[in-house]
């Protein structure tokens, strides 16, 4: 059986490229993926021909999808990327919803996966979301280690594909983000929240395919709790699926 195609998208000018590329590739690899990367800046007239090339799709975090997108004015914290990065990622992620092909959204990328299937955001979790916790945490050498003051409790939908890959273990996650999910639109439900109900993950659950919008930096947990290589994987078996499911291929 052929291996499926995973396109993982990736800022090329990232200072921590070299960190972030293995976080990204590396539990997919040992899914038993073909990972290719995916530069922000692919033209957005690309996307279609993207993905007749790929199985899978894992979008990865950043800045701040521009507000425009999801009918909204920019809040004065919000730090918009380039916009060809958000036209390119947003396409990506609304042409694999239409196809029912696998996709996963990392932080941004599950930002970008809300505002795609016609959600909302919150511009800046500290001073808009009611009763908000800490969310920004401090982006230093913590952010790569284990659980600290920088991981947070989360409440999980039961019967999700969130209680799965927590399992019995702590339900805690780290944070590292200013905006969230707001509301979700056509097809994905929010299946994790915060103790103070900010959305923390997002899953289709209409039975066309396998999408999962994770807030938190699953990149970086799974080197210190291997829980966490679940949705990858999990992501991997669906662009597998779908793969040898008969779609054709160019």
């Amino acid at each position: 059986m052929t291996r499926p195609i995973i396109g993982v998208t990736i800022e090329l000018e990232d200072g921590l490229i070299v960190d972030v590329e293995r976080g990204l590739r590396e539990p997919l690899a040992r899914a038993g993926a073909l990972v290719v990367l995916l530069s922000r800046g692919t033209p957005a007239h690309e996307v279609e021909a993207v993905l007749d090339l790929i199985d899978g799709v894992q979008l990865s975090g950043g800045a701040d999808v521009d507000p425009t997108y999801y009918g909204a004015d920019p809040h004065e914290l919000t730090i918009p990327v380039a916009p060809e990065h958000d036209a390119f990622e947003l396409g990506l992620a609304a042409g694999a919803l239409e196809r029912g092909m696998p996709i996963m959204g990392l932080c941004r990328g599950a930002q970008v996966l809300a505002v795609a299937d016609g959600g909302t955001l919150t511009q800046d979790v500290e001073t808009l979301h009611p009763g908000a916790g800490r969310h920004m945490g401090d982006w230093d050498g913590t952010a790569r280690g284990p659980a600290g003051d920088h991981w947070h409790e989360v409440v999980v939908e039961p019967g999700s594909n969130a209680e799965r890959w927590f399992g019995s273990g702590p339900r805690r996650v780290n944070t590292f983000h200013h905006q969230c999910v707001a509301t979700t639109g056509r097809v994905l439900v929010p299946t994790v929240r915060a103790v103070d109900g900010v959305i923390e993950a997002t899953e289709r659950r209409d039975g066309h395919g396998f999408a999962a919008g994770l807030q938190w930096h699953n990149e970086m947990m799974w080197q210190h709790d291997d829980r966490f290589l679940a949705p990858h994987a999990e992501l991997v078996a669906a662009a597998s699926a779908f793969r040898n499911g008969g779609r054709e291929r160019p």
